[in-house]
């Protein structure tokens, strides 16, 4: 577990704010793609996302995104369903 964001006592980590940041960002973008007619891109954007975030093997070093995920999937998947639903619903 990560230390608490701005040395508050708050149980909300570093960790769990940066895979929510990648979540959101990546379902912005996901809806963004859908909406203009990159329909194939969106799904193929969200499905790699979905799968590294839950554990998809990957041979070699892994990148900081990708640890961020796996350690913290459930905040990176429910923020990028509600950053695509924002853009869903918005545009």
């Amino acid at each position: 577990m990560g230390k608490p964001v701005l040395g508050s006592d708050n149980a909300f980590t570093y960790t769990e704010l940066h895979a929510t940041i990648l979540g959101a960002v990546v379902g912005l973008l996901a809806g963004y793609a859908h909406d203009i007619g990159r329909t194939e891109v969106a799904v193929g954007v969200t499905a790699t996302f979905v799968a590294i975030a839950l554990g998809l093997k990957y041979t070699g070093k892994i990148p900081a995104a990708q640890r961020t995920l796996r350690r913290e999937p459930w905040y990176a998947l429910a923020a990028l369903v509600a950053g695509g639903g924002v853009v869903l619903a918005a545009l």
